[in-house]
């Protein structure tokens, strides 16, 4: 004989069953509810859901089929378009019903296409039975959870309320046309990615770089500058330098912008004598490192050399090797191990100076352009910029040379990530033919310079005061610094805004560009009246740095440390 309780269960499943061919979402919200308020069993709220959704898109199916052969049917149920539909199954079919199960307005001319096309009934039968376990154990154990954790404690209106909406939902679709102007949206031109349908419904999924903000807004992905040779953009910055090196009496002027690093700072100084000015109470800031100098010759023990004061400065593999005067990235390398490492070592100038830095395990990376006006207490933020690494996003189809060379940003600099350029190191032909997975982010290179590929946006509205006390006290901690950017890696924009969650990478003098005018939404025009903007406060800081008591450097002395620094570049190894 069947326990009073469990012929109740039983019941309640079969209603949960029969729910589900009126609407899917509503059969959950009462499994839920039955679950949470009135105890029944997992069992019997997981198994009627899964099989009412599978046995619901069989009839589905099934009514296209019968659409064949009934005129009647056909009329009600077959819209216009479903020629696009047969397309979309043709090449498309597995992706197209697991999608179109999260995308309104898409699963029932889907379904009924399938039927109507004759596509394999066991093909159709298998993903179903596979997306509708995902799927009704996804959804059902969220309701349950949310239950348990917020329903419960407001009572059954809150039940009501959400089974209300529900009903309503389904109430107001049920007046519209299968073939609504909704659906049409939903449909497109081609089936949208999974990545696509889940960013709908995922906040998270919109941001590929973990704590900074969507690259959504873009209206575009190269700015205009980018398509200008560099020789030719900076003609008129060039000759501004000039006009005011005329206007402030002296060429050289910036050299004491910042008169405690060489050439202020331009080009050509020391990379960790700027990191080692910081002050030991903000030194908790900077990303650990520890400077090496290169043997004259190979095979005089560099390797064991490097491992043994990585050791001695607490930094272990991976690690950042990279020149100690260096620009734009150029010798950057990730290093994993001693293999790596012994082979960055051979192809390094011989005498010359390099650093070894921990990474820093964030997505985050940005510029903060900081100036303090001589004479004045405090400094402030003068920019912010992020920076978003090159990348590219698998298809599921294209191998990863034809990702490269199809988007619109990557193959500006395709023949870096190719492995045809002597200073980047490319990829293997085995990972060029890889055919990446659909959503699939690829890295095309480490460092993210704009030289690299990198993606700069301008975010200046994240300055907080917060922020800027931080970047001050940091930079009043370095002797006479008064202009510059800071690099860093941050762990969320939450917590970069109250100065916390971030590493510090390298300190740039002089030399530090108005990054934030790389965002391919800002003007070309708009581009120079920031460059033009930042090189007059420039001029500024080094005149009232000069009235100070501080002389420039002679003209020679600088043009020899601008010589040095290309020299150097071009004998670096390959960037990665």
């Amino acid at each position: 004989m069947i326990d009073p309780d469990t012929l109740v269960w039983i019941k309640e499943a079969i209603a949960i069953f029969f729910l589900t061919f009126i609407h899917e979402d509503a059969a959950i919200i009462a499994a839920g509810f039955a679950k949470v308020e009135q105890s029944l069993p997992v069992l019997y709220a997981y198994v009627p859901v899964y099989f009412g959704i599978v046995i619901g898109d069989i009839l589905i199916y099934w009514l296209g089929r019968l659409a064949q052969t009934n005129r009647w049917l056909r009329s009600k149920i077959i819209g216009p378009k479903v020629e696009r539909i047969r397309l979309w199954l043709e090449r498309h079919m597995v992706r197209v019903l697991i999608i179109c199960r999260l995308t309104p307005g898409l699963l029932f001319p889907t379904f009924v296409a399938c039927g109507w096309f004759k596509m394999p009934f066991w093909r159709f039968t298998t993903v179903s039975i596979l997306a509708g376990a995902i799927y009704s154990s996804i959804v059902l154990t969220i309701v349950i959870m949310f239950g348990d954790l917020v329903l419960f404690h407001l009572g059954y209106w809150a039940w009501g309320l959400l089974a209300a909406a529900v009903i309503l939902f389904a109430l107001r679709n049920s007046f519209k046309s299968r073939w609504s102007r909704n659906t049409e949206q939903a449909m497109g031109e081609v089936p949208p990615t999974l990545m696509e349908t889940l960013k709908r419904y995922i906040p998270s999924m919109k941001k590929r770089f973990h704590g900074m903000p969507s690259l959504e807004d873009l209206k575009k992905v190269v700015s205009t500058a980018e398509r200008i040779p560099n020789n030719i953009l900076y003609i008129p910055v060039g000759l501004r330098w000039f006009w005011l090196a005329l206007r402030y009496r002296s060429i050289t002027l910036p050299s004491v912008s910042n008169p405690m690093i060489e050439t202020g700072g331009f080009m050509g100084e020391s990379k960790t004598s700027v990191l080692d000015m910081v002050g030991e109470k903000s030194r908790e800031w900077i990303a650990p490192y520890t400077l090496y100098q290169r043997s004259n010759g190979r095979g005089n023990g560099d390797l064991q050399k490097v491992v043994e004061l990585m050791q001695k400065n607490n930094l272990s593999f991976p690690v950042v090797a990279k020149p100690d005067i260096g620009w734009n990235g150029y010798g950057v390398r990730f290093v994993e191990n001693e293999k790596q490492m012994e082979e960055y070592l051979d192809t390094f100038p011989e005498g010359q100076k390099l650093i070894l830095q921990q990474p820093v395990n964030y997505d985050g990376e940005a510029g903060i352009f900081y100036v303090r006006i001589p004479g004045e207490e405090k400094g402030y933020i003068y920019s912010i910029t992020l920076r978003y690494f090159p990348f590219v996003t698998g298809d599921g189809r294209s191998t990863l040379r034809q990702l490269i060379e199809n988007d619109q940003r990557s193959k500006l600099r395709a023949h870096l990530y190719l492995g045809d350029h002597p200073k980047h190191i490319g990829f293997s032909k085995e990972a060029l033919d890889r055919i990446p997975e659909e959503g699939e982010l690829v890295r095309l290179a480490f460092i993210g310079s704009l030289r690299a590929g990198g993606l700069y946006r301008d975010a200046s509205h994240l300055i907080t005061p917060e922020l800027t006390a931080r970047f001050d006290e940091i930079a009043k901690s370095m002797p006479e610094f008064y202009y510059g950017r800071f690099d860093i890696r941050f762990e969320s924009v939450d917590l970069l805004k109250k100065g916390a969650g971030f590493q510090i990478i390298e300190i740039n003098g002089a030399g530090a560009e108005a990054i934030q005018a790389w965002d391919p939404n800002i003007p070309l025009l708009k581009l120079y009246r920031e460059f033009f903007r930042a090189q007059s406060l420039l001029f500024k800081v080094s005149h009232l740095n000069r009235k100070r008591g501080y002389k420039p450097m002679p003209l020679k002395d600088f043009v020899k440390a601008v010589r040095r620094q290309n020299k150097l570049i071009d004998s670096y190894p390959p960037a990665s």
